[in-house]
């Protein structure tokens, strides 16, 4: 038997909960500091109350981009082309310690400490697509850290310390270029599935 015609629900396109899914984490808003607390529990909360699972990576990249949808890559691509806004890259940078501890804002931005105090006056203007890069790939691998290592402070402690399968630097120190940003990934991934 069928259910009565009041009781049935309108059938929806396979594309209109996707959609609303987009909708939902494009509105989705993460404060910096509760980022870092969110982070262990993979759940961002909508302003309509509902929680959304979010993979790590992508809240510390939502941290950057919190209105933009964080799974379509294009989408990231063209906010990175635009250049992030300064203070999106400064909430990032206060949501870590270790980021704050080694002067992670002085390698994204690659100006010398006396230019970013001067350049700090101007938080709202848009970085150069090449600085919004570096610190995507902050955010990624730290992100992707934390889902190997299974916490934050393990992500951390792993970013600052010298690895030998990187001949003996420290993750966070080689992320300012694409070539260390790539030699990083692989050996994470390598970590991920146990092959250093």
């Amino acid at each position: 038997m069928s259910a009565p015609a009041e009781d049935r629900q309108p059938r929806k396109s396979p594309a209109e909960p996707k959609a609303k899914l987009t909708a939902m984490q494009a509105r989705a808003k993460v404060a910096p500091k509760k980022a870092a607390s969110k982070a262990e529990s993979h759940r961002v909360q909508s302003p309509e109350g509902r929680y959304l699972v979010v993979q790590t990576y992508q809240q510390m990249v939502n941290v950057l981009l919190p209105y933009t949808n964080t799974d379509d890559r294009m989408e990231v691509f063209k906010a990175t082309k635009a250049g992030f806004s300064l203070s999106s890259v400064i909430d990032l940078i206060e949501s870590v310690d270790a980021f704050k501890r080694f002067n992670v804002l002085s390698k994204i931005v690659g100006l010398s400490d006396r230019t970013l105090a001067r350049r700090m006056k101007k938080k709202d203007e848009s970085l150069t697509p090449e600085q919004s890069a570096r610190a995507l790939y902050y955010a990624e691998v730290l992100g992707k850290a934390q889902e190997v290592f299974g916490s934050r402070a393990l992500a951390e402690e792993w970013m600052t310390k010298p690895a030998l399968g990187l001949d003996g630097e420290s993750p966070i120190d080689l992320l300012a270029n694409p070539v260390g940003h790539e030699l990083v990934t692989d050996f994470l991934h390598r970590l991920e599935y146990g092959v250093y």
